[in-house]
């Protein structure tokens, strides 16, 4: 639709306010206390478009330097210039009522400092005549509801194909993902990797071996981003992570359709930070882990593991902590050597149940299957004692629908 250049658009209004932020404090008074307040009125006026999404957080806090750089508001790093202005910059992303209190208190230099926020503290007894609660599972065993899954696997190993599987049993409704139950509910996948055609011959092959149609999945939501602008989160010039206006509009999309489970391919793609640096990962981990908690929701990462884990078979990459940051480690193997139809899913970590667990999965000319006893082996032999589906009653494999007509896929606006 054509619109007006000159009307008003929140984007429009997002840019005019960056572009004319500076002015509020270029005609403040010169002492440095009135500077520094328009400096704060600077940051409170830009943080509606922060948390609207029609500004890069990273962005706002860059502007703000740069304009008390050019006031001389900053100091060294370490002083009580440096840490006012840092304050100022990193409130125009906090909402208003998480603001710190500017208290009466000065610093060497007469400067106001922050007043921390109080601690909030719980004891035992408040837990008197309540029942605990019970872990749940988005897959049993092996994928938490309310936590983060990291899932690895090299490039070509099958790592997306098995995870639309689960995206669609989710979905569709089929209760069951390669060998173990899963919850049905509405589901997020978010492709930064993948264009739309891949993943839709992907999920007509699924659903072609599950025998539905894969046009009435109405709960299978795809958002396929801008590969320029697919990252979620972003480092600032301190190596503070920041959201991006994509994990606000995916926080918020999340928040009013409240999926079961959303899995984000992948973590090369959408982590504009240093991977190897433990602070910026657990950062990262923490604002996805604070969505997966608030909404109940399963979130899976996927990821490539790096050339020592490819070597050793752990399935880690960058930074340990992209794995002891996480609640459960899901590692896909390569194709067997001497069979490659033949991999093997392997659960690495699980803090709420038992890792160990080792899945052998068949190519069967559409997707992947739970291989059996019955398949053969290279040198036409046959497979004993595996089992593809685990004989526990609440594990219980659970075929399909025939055909769900109350579901349809849909890509999902974000």
């Amino acid at each position: 639709m054509n619109r007006d250049a000159s009307s008003s658009t929140p984007i429009r209004d997002a840019e005019r306010a960056l572009s004319l932020a500076a002015r509020i404090v270029a005609t403040a008074p010169a002492a440095p206390s009135a500077r520094l307040h328009a400096l704060q009125q600077m940051a409170d006026h830009l943080r509606q478009y922060v948390q609207g999404g029609w500004l890069n957080p990273t962005t706002v806090v860059d502007k703000i330097f740069e304009v008390a750089e050019s006031h001389g508001l900053t100091g060294e790093p370490g002083s009580d210039k440096e840490a006012t202005v840092v304050q100022i910059a990193m409130s125009a992303k906090l909402p208003p009522e998480l603001h710190p209190i500017m208290r009466s208190d000065r610093g060497s230099n007469g400067h106001a400092l922050p007043t921390p926020l109080s601690l909030a503290t719980k004891t035992p007894a408040a837990w008197r005549a309540t029942e605990p609660q019970r872990q749940r599972w988005l897959a049993t065993a092996r994928i938490p509801s309310g936590d983060i899954t990291l899932y690895s696997g090299n490039g070509g190993a099958g790592k997306t194909e098995t995870a639309v599987q689960l995206l669609v049993s989710v979905a569709a409704g089929l209760g069951d993902w390669l060998g173990c139950v899963v919850e049905t509910g509405p589901a997020l996948f978010l492709s930064c990797e993948e264009p739309e055609s891949n993943i839709r011959d992907r999920i007509e092959r699924i659903c072609k071996h599950r025998h539905i149609d894969p046009h009435a999945i109405e709960d299978l939501h795809l958002h396929f981003a801008d590969l320029e602008a697919t990252w979620l989160a972003t480092a600032d010039r301190l190596g503070k992570i920041t959201k991006t206006a994509l994990l606000q509009q995916v926080e918020a999309w999340i928040g009013r359709h409240r999926p079961i489970l959303v899995v984000i391919d992948s973590i090369a793609a959408v982590f504009d930070g240093e991977a190897i640096a433990r602070r910026q990962v657990r950062s990262f981990l923490a604002m996805l882990r604070k969505i997966a908690r608030e909404n109940d929701a399963a979130i899976v990462l996927l990821d490539h593991p790096s050339v020592r884990g490819m070597a050793d078979g752990s399935g880690t990459a960058n930074s340990v902590d992209w794995r002891n940051s996480v609640r459960a480690m899901l590692h896909l193997s390569d194709a067997d050597k001497d069979d490659p139809d033949l991999r093997e899913l392997e659960i690495k970590k699980s803090n709420f149940g038992r890792a160990g667990e080792k899945i052998k999965l068949r190519w069967n000319g559409l997707t992947f299957v739970p291989a059996t006893s019955e398949d053969p082996l290279p040198g036409g032999g046959r497979a004993r004692g595996r089992r593809a589906v685990p004989q526990t009653t609440q594990q219980a494999h659970r075929p399909g629908p025939t055909c769900p007509t109350k579901h349809r896929p849909r890509k999902c606006v974000i």
